[in-house]
This record gives structure tokens, sequence and C-alpha cells, in this order.
């Protein structure tokens, strides 16, 4: 087990916003993080990434994450926020280049790191462009090929994990699907692709749980801050538990190119 949270509560102006958490994920899996709005999905992932505060334990590899330094914890996991701003007319290579400012990488070796990096979520083309000038969708790429310029640039055996808050909210339908594929590609275990990054896991918050279902190993379910369940798509995409979870009726039916199971939403 990669990283697990025991016990894990969050408390805000008495409200508490996570309810006595304890799960475990692995590298080399893609979990995805669901529930309603104000479920406690980001502050969860806050907290994995050791950036809010919270009462109860998380291990990062074994390690307490609140005993691990900044500098330590940019080499294990990288971060995408559900809002990532950036005010200043830097090129695209500069904003995947700050990645890598805590490297001590040659200058050929990172830009090797961009390249591929972009390539990775469809945006190459942009190297040169300001980034003040891309629309919000090629803006979302090129902050996520900076995550994965991030762990690139550290070559560990251990675990490390992507962090990503609504990596598609941005996308079209194309780079939902694509952006979603190149991460299940580079977490699989003795992938190709992933060639640093093959010990690689993620954490992805997602609205779209047909997105979950087809490109996720896990879904961790999250419902008024408490844990309803993780497990398989197949276990939890089920007409009762979206019922209960989200109010709303579905129709459950199997992808014909997967067997994963998709959800329509009912009119009436």
């Amino acid at each position: 087990m990669s990283i697990q949270a025991t016990n894990l509560c969050v408390t805000i102006n008495g409200r508490k916003i996570l309810d006595d958490l304890s799960f475990a994920c692995r590298a080399g899996e893609i979990t995805a993080i669901v529930g309603e709005n104000g479920a406690g999905k980001s502050t969860l992932l806050n907290c994995l990434a050791g950036v809010s505060e919270f009462t109860g334990e998380i291990t990062l590899n074994k390690y307490p994450i609140e005993s691990l330094s900044l500098a330590t914890l940019a080499k294990y996991r990288a971060v995408l926020p559900q809002n990532s701003s950036l005010n200043f007319p830097f090129s695209v290579d500069e904003v995947v280049r700050l990645a890598m400012s805590l490297g001590c990488l040659s200058q050929a070796e990172q830009e090797q790191i961009i390249v591929d990096s972009l390539a990775l979520v469809d945006a190459t083309q942009f190297i040169d462009r300001n980034y003040l000038h891309l629309s919000g969708g090629e803006k979302q790429r090129v902050q996520l090929a900076r995550v994965l310029a991030q762990l690139r640039a550290h070559d560990h055996q251990e675990n490390r994990f992507v962090f990503l808050d609504e990596p598609t909210s941005a996308l079209d339908l194309k780079h939902q699907h694509s952006t979603l594929k190149m991460l299940r590609e580079l977490c699989a275990p003795n992938s190709e692709r992933g060639h640093r990054s093959k010990n690689l896991g993620a954490l992805v918050i997602v609205h779209d749980l047909n997105l979950a279902s087809f490109y996720c190993d896990k879904i961790l379910l999250l419902d008024g801050g408490r844990l309803i369940a993780h497990d398989t798509p197949e276990k939890i995409l089920q007409h009762h538990i979206i019922k209960k979870s989200f109010g709303i009726d579905v129709i459950v039916g199997s992808h014909p190119d997967s067997n994963k199971p998709y959800l329509i939403p009912r009119l009436q």
C-alpha cells in the first residue's frame, strides 16, 4: 500500500468536512474520487498531498506525510489544483520548466522532459506560445504537462503519485478521453510509455462517472464527508448506490467495447 489514510478527519469552524476516513491506494492504479458538490473531495486531495491540516494519519510510502519536507514531497507527488492561476506572460515552455526548479538537470535534460510531457497531453504545438493567450482547456493541458514533468524530473524507485483535481473540467470530449487514457497507460505496470513513471499512481477528482468507470481501477465515493465505498467501478456504479448518493435515477448499462458499466440519467 503506497498511500494510506487512517481515521482521517478535517473540521473547519466546528463543521466536519471529512469524517473518519480510512482507505489505501496503490501505485499502478488510478483512483477516481467522486461525490456531490461539497462532499469533501478537494479537501481530501489536499490532505493526501500534504497541503492541508487534518487529524488522524496519512502515510506516503510508509512515511508519515507531515514528516516530509516540501522538497521531499515534490519528489514523491505532484498536484494539479482545481484552479491554476498564472498571470505572468510566460511561454508554455517556461510554465512547464517551473516544475523542475528543485532538480539538478542539465538544460538538454530539461528540454527533453518538457517536450515529452507536452506530447503526452497533445500540447507540443503550444511550446513557444504565450501561456496567457491559450484557451482554458489548452491551459489545463499545459498545467497537466507541468505536473507530469515534475515527477519525470526525479528518477526514484519508490512509488510516486499525481493528485489531479478535475483535470478534465475544461477539456473537449476528445481530450477528456485522451487525457485519462494517457494516465491509464502511464500508471499501468510495465508500461513502455511510463518510462520513469512506471511506479506511478493517480488520484483524480472527476464529476463524470462514466469517465471514472472507463479509465479508473477504483472509485472512492464520498457523501457529506464520509466514505461510502472504495471499490471497483462494477461494485460502485449500481443503481441503488447512485440514487442514494446523488439523488438521481439512472439506467446502468455495459459498454460494448469494455463491459465497463455506464450510466444514463432517467429523464422522468
